[in-house]
């Protein structure tokens, strides 16, 4: 039987493997040289929960229910995570056909799948996460195992929302490449002690490391503080180290490596896409609105900052997410008078979009049906119009509406339109909640105090279209660099195991990198039932029991 190892690297990036070189990343080079590899592209937005749900499931966000953080429930939204997926992982289908699989630490994957013949640790599913309880593992007993060898199993031991204090910067580099090391051990402690078929592990320092560190690597940057550091280069030399390790122990495995999307520097500039549909005659403002909004901010920045992790977490998971539930509602939506409004947006940086406010679907909708296209038109040659007024330059790409992007059952979860903005000179545009202040125009140079930002607030480093994929093992020929999405990396693991692509994947195999003809002649069984979603609350109550807090 084939081995596969899967190594996920979030927001790693084919650009910057390059820039560091093969002195740098001998392994991962040599990898290339060996096998094929491509600039990943990415489900649109590049965003890491419907990427890393369908890469995990091999299918259309619209396919496995997957598209953010938070669902829409008209104009509110509720913190779900994963919770919402409606289809499960390969890993529940490879243990169904009686493979031996792990399946590590992949965000968006609470609850665990209760694999037979395998392992799952769920990884973090919300975005103030803090530390793995049993309820996260699969079979329990295996935290309780690790939580002795390895110690508390921790999502995040470096407080992102806190960048802004000092050294925190200097110190990030170190801390995630122990972290690394952490998870290397950890995943040859299993290899050594468990016969797998199939083994997979998420490593997230790559895309912390870009957000944070990108403008301190890269000199030009419109952000850089004045200094610079090498905390990103030492996080991916710490990954290739990773791979080097992590192949030793399966020598003969069929190796996939693969990113969500790939990351860049942000520019200087922020864009208030509110506040360009308010200009745009779209969107209408409470007129009391300035004071509550800015009160709701200062709450939910307060919460994210002020709070030690783990009490953060205890508030977030309390009463099935409630408060911050309702904080996050009103930042997004509370200054908004739905009433006037025919168009609005989550002002998200890393998933740009924009609502109707469609009358019969929405509870103040205003936008007849028969009026939703000529809408939509309109909408779209405005945002198509926008210039940059320091350059001229047009700051939207593409206008996509959903159905051009996804197809399924769950495409209604989808916001009506997605953009794709420009590069400003190679930068992103930073897409932030409007502010109110009308002295501060729809677009905005970023103060330079905020130059490296926090969680919570603007980047240096964001994300980008097209991650990382490598392919390489004994099925594999050495073809060099090639084309692929997302879920072609899923379907092309499957045929290099023998199995047949999924009827309703969105992917294809990609059969030109294969050193001879595949026979992928296994089908995957029909889909095990999925976990039990339990509530918040009673998911709260297990965790807190299980951290001591209460009896």
């Amino acid at each position: 039987m084939k081995k596969a190892l899967i190594l996920g690297f979030d927001g790693f990036d084919l650009e910057l493997v390059r820039a560091f070189g093969p002195e740098r990343m001998p392994t991962i080079h040599r990898l290339m040289d060996e096998g094929a590899f491509a600039a990943l592209k990415s489900e649109l937005p590049p965003a890491t929960l419907p990427n890393w749900s369908s890469f995990l499931t091999g299918l259309d966000p619209a396919r496995h229910g997957v598209f953010d953080f938070t669902t829409r429930q008209g104009y509110r939204v509720h913190f779900s995570g994963g919770t919402v997926r409606e289809a499960p992982t390969i890993f529940s289908r490879l243990d169904a056909l009686g493979l031996r699989t792990a399946c590590l630490g992949f965000p968006g994957t609470y609850p665990p799948e209760p694999l037979r013949n395998g392992l799952f640790m769920s990884g973090w599913d919300a975005p103030v996460a803090f530390e793995a309880d049993r309820s996260f593992v699969h079979p329990p007993s295996l935290h309780d195992e690790l939580k002795a060898r390895f110690g508390s199993i921790r999502f995040d031991d470096v407080d992102e929302f806190h960048a802004d204090r000092d050294g925190f910067h200097a110190e990030l580099g170190d801390a995630l490449v122990r972290r690394i090391e952490r998870k290397v051990a950890l995943s040859l402690y299993l290899l050594e002690r468990r016969e797998l078929d199939v083994f997979a592990v998420y490593f997230g320092e790559s895309d912390t490391a870009s957000h944070h560190l990108y403008s301190l690597y890269d000199a030009k940057s419109p952000r850089n503080p004045g200094w610079t550091n090498d905390g990103l280069e030492r996080v991916y030399q710490a990954l290739d180290r990773a791979v080097a390790v992590l192949l030793g122990a399966l020598p003969d495995a069929e190796l996939t490596i693969v990113s969500d999307h790939g990351s860049g520097g942000s520019s200087d500039r922020v864009v208030y896409l509110n506040r360009i549909l308010e200009e745009a005659g779209f969107l209408e403002f409470k007129r009391s609105a300035e004071g509550a909004s800015v009160i709701v901010k200062r709450m939910k920045d307060l919460a994210l900052r002020a709070l030690p992790p783990r009490l953060r977490e205890r508030i977030f998971r309390f009463g099935d997410a409630l408060l911050p539930s309702w904080l996050e509602s009103q930042a997004r939506f509370g200054a908004i008078d739905f009433t006037r409004t025919r168009a609005f947006s989550d002002e998200l940086n890393y998933f740009p979009a924009i609502h109707l406010n469609l009358a019969g679907r929405e509870p103040r909708g205003i936008i007849p049906p028969e009026q939703r296209e000529a809408t939509i038109r309109a909408i779209e040659a405005a945002l198509l119009a926008l210039r940059d007024p320091d350059n001229g330059q047009p700051i939207i790409k593409r206008v996509y509406r959903r159905e051009e992007l996804f197809d399924g059952p769950y495409l209604g979860r989808a916001p009506d339109l997605l953009l794709d903005l420009h590069l400003r000179e190679g930068y992103s545009y930073n897409v932030m909640p409007s502010t109110l202040d009308r002295r501060i125009p729809w677009i905005a140079r970023i103060p330079r105090e905020e130059y490296l930002g926090r969680k919570g607030r603007s980047m240096p480093g964001s994300h980008r279209n097209h991650g990382f994929f490598l392919a390489c093992g004994p099925s594999i020929a050495p073809v060099g660099q090639c084309e692929a999405t997302i879920t072609d990396a899923t379907a092309t693991l499957l045929a290099r195991l023998g199995i047949r692509n999924l009827p309703d994947a969105k992917g294809r195999v990609l059969f030109e990198i294969f050193d001879e003809l595949v026979d992928a002649d296994r089908e995957l069984p029909e889909a095990p039932a999925m976990p039990r979603r339990e509530g918040n609350s009673s998911f709260l109550e297990r965790r807190l029991r299980a951290l001591g807090y209460v009896d």
